[in-house]
């Protein structure tokens, strides 16, 4: 990764997008989170990590991570939608594992239900199972970070609980909390493309429907910070340009990424990996 930054006020941002385009994007990986049940569900009663994390992760990498909460999904799969419009390969978790809650019930239908009592199951298989199923998804959410170039944490009111210490923010989502632990951890890489010249989780649900205990989370800090109004002003901005510019019959990603970073206006350090 290259660098991160927070889109503050994400919810503030009215996004819309063709819904044909919406739709294709929500539905590109829905096959990904079928084959993960054969994973589960084989006759070894194994998981085997690496080849879940390799089936449900493409292995290209992105332009761009977009770190969100579930209950902005539809406003995030608009923003990925106008972003690839540009040329950029966008990464949304949710659109590749879905509802991992839902998931992990099917198969602990299967795995762990105690004979003759439906709905009441083994307490250390579900435990078990929930907890090897987290590990991979966080590692492999962790090795999609590494390898894209640019993550935006689109913060808004739902991606946030109730602040019971002055001048401290708090998400209730461990994976948004994880991303952005990740993300002033990891290597930061010059790009490896030639610059061009710059123009400028739904609440969980629980088996019986009843809410879990929650957990609260130090908001990490993010490298830099853009108001969601200025993020559409630069896309607004480079729709032509990226359109003329194109590499291969496709619009050039390059002409947003140099666009946003110039607007964000980064450190000497960034500066450097960015070959400006």
């Amino acid at each position: 990764m290259l660098l991160d930054a927070r889109i503050a006020g994400f919810d503030a941002l009215t996004l819309y997008a063709d819904g044909v385009a919406m739709d294709s994007f929500k539905t590109r990986n829905r096959d990904r989170l079928v084959r993960i049940r054969d994973y589960i569900l084989n006759d070894e009663n194994l998981l085997d990590a690496e080849a879940i994390a390799s089936d449900l992760f493409p292995t290209e990498t992105a332009d761009v991570f977009l770190s969100h909460t579930h209950q902005d999904h539809d406003a995030v799969v608009a923003l990925a939608v106008h972003l690839e419009s540009l040329g950029l390969k966008v990464f949304v978790d949710s659109c590749v594992w879905g509802d991992v809650y839902t998931l992990l019930h099917e198969v602990d239908k299967i795995r762990s239900v105690i004979p003759g009592k439906p709905d009441t199951f083994y307490y250390a298989r579900v435990t078990r199972t929930a907890a090897s199923m987290y590990m991979i998804l966080n590692v492999a959410l962790q090795r999609m970070i590494d390898q894209a170039e640019l993550l935006l944490f689109l913060d808004s009111k739902a991606v946030r609980i109730d602040d019971y210490v002055e001048g401290r923010a708090y998400t209730g989502s461990p994976w948004i909390f994880s991303e952005l632990m990740f993300a002033q951890t990891v290597r930061r890489r010059p790009r490896e493309k030639v610059s061009t010249e710059a123009l400028i989780e739904a609440v969980a649900r629980t088996m019986d429907g009843a809410l879990p205990p929650t957990a609260r989370f130090a908001m990490p800090d993010s490298s830099y910070s853009m108001p969601a109004a200025e993020l559409w002003e630069v896309i607004e901005t480079v729709r032509v340009p990226a359109v003329a510019a194109k590499i291969h019959g496709e619009p050039n990603p390059n002409i947003f990424l140099d666009a946003f970073y110039t607007q964000l206006k980064p450190g000497a350090f960034e500066r450097g990996l960015l070959g400006w």
